[in-house]
Order: structure tokens, then sequence, then C-alpha cells
């Protein structure tokens, strides 16, 4: 059985729980497969704890994961930069030797370039051993403020070196894929969608309830455009009071005000950050899933929500179009309020056209966490064959 160290530029932690939740779940798909160890750093503000962790190795995923955690340097803006780079690096490098001294792994797997491939780069060169990167950031448009066209010379110059040094590209939609031709370099890649645990995501048939409950799951941050789909869903409630909208996940006072602003409040439920189990829960009773953002990648509640047989009302961004299309959603405009609003109405129309088991046969063959991990597992054994 291979060996493979995963090195995580975005990973679950004591600080932030949801910070690569997706990277974690890839890992939880290909253990099966072959053995894993995961390193990644976590930068702390200055007040987190009294006790700092300086490294943590946990065993509860039936895999090693050893988090690293760093406190942010109080300098001024740029030494504080520059003193956390060379921190970050000093600190991989030291984790790494020590990981090396007991094990000696086949493969190894960037998630996220920038930071960790910089220690990717150091181990492929210095153990003479594969190097695979796959990308989930979704900054290569014209769109996100943190945008890769916009970002400084150093991190252009890194990325490329990190992905034009892999062995194998894995971005996690052709969408991207693309985009990292088109900005950062020519690179041959191969998709390897997000995962979805099928035992939580499936589908179970909703009562025949008069109300229609959509579903809306995210951080509801500027990118998600909550405040958007707010008004698109109150358009829509003023021709249906039979709509009804679960808005999942962190919504702050702002966003809760503006819906009573718009008088929908009777209408739309703020149920705050729920386990995966509850939310999945949520979505087995919706009829349908939305989400109407300015910018995506390849959302994973997305991907959650088909798992459970729900048609998706979604904005046509990044890779969304690779997984919807009549037969399991409608997709919108960014931005466009009242086709998003045409589309709710639509939907609660016409729901019975859509057939929610295959839906969710469709999602789980794609998604599932044993394709997900043989596609990944395949990877690795074709990189030992060269």
């Amino acid at each position: 059985m291979q060996k493979v160290l995963w090195l995580a530029s975005w990973y679950p932690n004591k600080y932030d729980l949801y910070n690569g939740d997706f990277i974690q779940r890839h890992a939880m798909a290909v253990v099966p497969f072959c053995g894993l160890d995961i390193i990644t750093i976590q930068f702390v503000p200055t007040d987190w704890q009294s006790a700092l962790i300086v490294s943590e190795h946990l065993r509860v995923n039936s895999f090693q994961e050893i988090i690293i955690y760093l406190r942010q340097s109080t300098l001024p803006f740029p030494f504080n930069k520059i003193v956390d780079q060379y921190r970050y690096t000093w600190a991989y490098k030291q984790e790494v030797k020590k990981y090396l001294s007991n094990t000696s792994p086949n493969l190894i797997h960037v998630h996220v370039p920038i930071k960790s491939g910089i220690i990717g780069l150091w181990l492929k060169r210095k153990l003479r051993i594969p190097l695979v990167v796959t990308e989930h950031w979704g900054i290569y448009n014209n769109y996100a403020p943190d945008k890769y066209v916009g970002r400084s010379f150093w991190f252009k110059a890194l990325t490329k070196r990190i992905i034009a040094n892999a062995d194998t590209l894995l971005p996690v939609s052709k969408n991207l894929g693309d985009s990292i031709n088109s900005l950062v370099t020519k690179k041959p890649f191969t998709v390897v969608y997000n995962v979805v645990d099928t035992r939580l995501f499936y589908y179970i048939p909703t009562n025949n309830s008069p109300l229609f409950w959509l579903s809306h799951v995210s951080m509801m941050n500027h990118p998600k455009n909550p405040k958007g789909l707010l008004r698109a869903f109150a358009e829509a409630v003023n021709e249906n009071k039979q709509l009804r909208l679960r808005m999942i996940g962190q919504a702050s006072d702002e966003i809760i005000n503006y819906a009573h602003e718009l008088r929908i409040g009777e209408f739309v439920i703020f149920t705050g950050m729920l386990p995966q189990k509850e939310v999945a829960q949520l979505l087995q009773q919706s009829n349908a899933f939305l989400l109407f953002s300015h910018y995506e990648n390849m959302p994973c509640v997305i991907a959650e929500a088909l798992c459970c047989g729900l048609p998706v009302i979604s904005s046509h961004v990044g890779g969304i179009s690779e997984i919807i299309d009549t037969v399991n959603g409608i997709l919108v405009p960014a931005s466009d309020e009242s086709a998003c609003t045409h589309a709710i109405l639509e939907l609660c129309t016409k729901h019975d056209q859509f057939n929610n088991r295959l839906i969710a046969e469709r999602a789980s063959a794609i998604f599932s966490y044993d394709t997900i991990g043989r596609q990944i597992i395949e990877v690795y054994e074709q990189q030992s064959l060269r």
C-alpha cells in the first residue's frame, strides 16, 4: 500500500473548524485506499490562547493529522509578512523533518499551492518523489476581491512555479483548470470534484406539505450574495405566499435584520451554524436548493443538495454548469435578481417535473467517497508507474 503525505494550506483546526473542511473530506475518501498523513499550519492571533499549542497530532479520522499553530507577527506591515513567511517555512520544514525520521512517503500531495506548495517543491527535490497538487481556491476570475490577477508579483510567480513543477494538477472543476491554464501556466489537468458523505446526504421522499421549502447553505458573506438572494426571494414571496426559505449557516445581524426590512421575516428561518448531520436532515426536508453567488468554484453545498435529490437554482458561475443542467436545476445569470425570482417561481410550479430520486442517484455516483477516493488513488498509481 502506498504511503502519501498531504501538505494542506487550509485544514480544519481548533482555531477555525471549517477552514478547508472539504480537504479533510477528500482525505477521508482516499484513506481506505492508501496510507495517509497530513501536515498543516494555522496562523492564530496573538491573544488566541494563553498557552500556544505548538503542534498537535490527531488520529480521529483513521489517519494522522499534524496541526501546527503559529502566532502572527506583531511587527508593522510589510515586516510582519516577511517574518511570518520565514517562520511558516521554518516550522513546516522542522515538522516534516521529524515526520521523515519515522516515515518514508511514496508521494507528496499539496492542497492549495500557496503556501504549502513551497514545502511540496522542497520535498519533491529532497526525496525525488512525485508531487501532486490540488487547487481548490476560486481566485482565478475577474470577480473575486482577492483575484489572482491582482495579487503580488511574488504570489503569482510562486503559484506558477508550484503548478508548473507538479507532476499532476487536480483542480476541483474543469472551469478552474481552464482558468489556471489561461492565467497562470499551461498545464494538463485531471478534474477531481469535491466529495460528499452520502451516508449523510441521501434522498428521502418529502412530505406533501402545502409549503414549498427552499434551503440555502453558506457563510453568507459577500461572495454568496445573501442580500441579493433575499431580495429575489422577497419578490417571489409577493407572488406566492407558500414559499419558505431556510438560511443555514453563519448569518450576521445585518443579514437577519435585512430580511425583516424586506418584510419577509415570517417566511425565512435562520438556523445558524449546524453540524453536517443536521444540515443533511434539513436538506432532506426541503423541496429545492438555492445559491445566488457572485462567483464560485465548485461548491460542496450544491453537490450535497443534489445527493439529497434536490433540484438546484444557482447563478451561472465557476464550474457549477458542469454539474447543473435541465435535469437537476436552473441556472441564472449572476446578480440578475429578476431571473432568480423567476426561477424560484418556475421551480415551485414545475417541481413535479424533476425526478428527485434520479437527481440523487446521478449525484451520488459522481461525488461519493468511493468514487472520489478511487479517482485520487488512480492518479497516485499512475505516478508510481512513471
